[in-house]
């Protein structure tokens, strides 16, 4: 299993190089107050998105959200629905998705939050994980 893992991570890691120099810009995630040793980044393009996150919950299921807070709160799925992707035993996870629409000049920020039951349709008990400015 582990080896499986490390392979899937690898290829992974090529589509987030492919997407880096594609002309996507790549941004810091840093962990919210839940998650104080999670990291991770983003590589977002005009029509992708890649993340890399570590230091998470193991064999967690983690969705992927565009952010605005002002001048009120809003949302946006990153993707495709349910937005989401599962850790390993690590604590490691990726999610790679294509865009509609171009996040730049739309949205603040992005998010990774947990769902503690494992349900990614299930936003009521959410926490917040990882957030990075666009």
């Amino acid at each position: 299993m582990k080896i499986k893992t490390m392979i899937l991570m690898g290829i992974v890691s090529v589509f987030w190089l492919l997407s880096a120099w594609a002309g996507g810009r790549t941004f810091v995630l840093d962990p919210m107050k839940k998650h104080p040793g999670a990291s991770g980044s983003a590589v977002v393009s005009q029509d992708y998105i890649n993340v890399q996150a570590r230091g998470l919950k193991s064999e967690s299921v983690y969705t992927v959200w565009f952010v605005n807070m002002a001048p009120e709160k809003s949302e946006t799925g990153a993707g495709s629905a349910p937005y989401m992707f599962r850790t390993d035993k690590w604590g490691n996870g990726s999610y790679s998705a294509p865009l509609d629409d171009a996040p730049m000049g739309k949205w603040s920020m992005i998010m990774v939050v947990l769902h503690p039951d494992g349900d990614p349709k299930n936003m009521g008990r959410m926490v917040g994980a990882l957030k990075g400015a666009l």
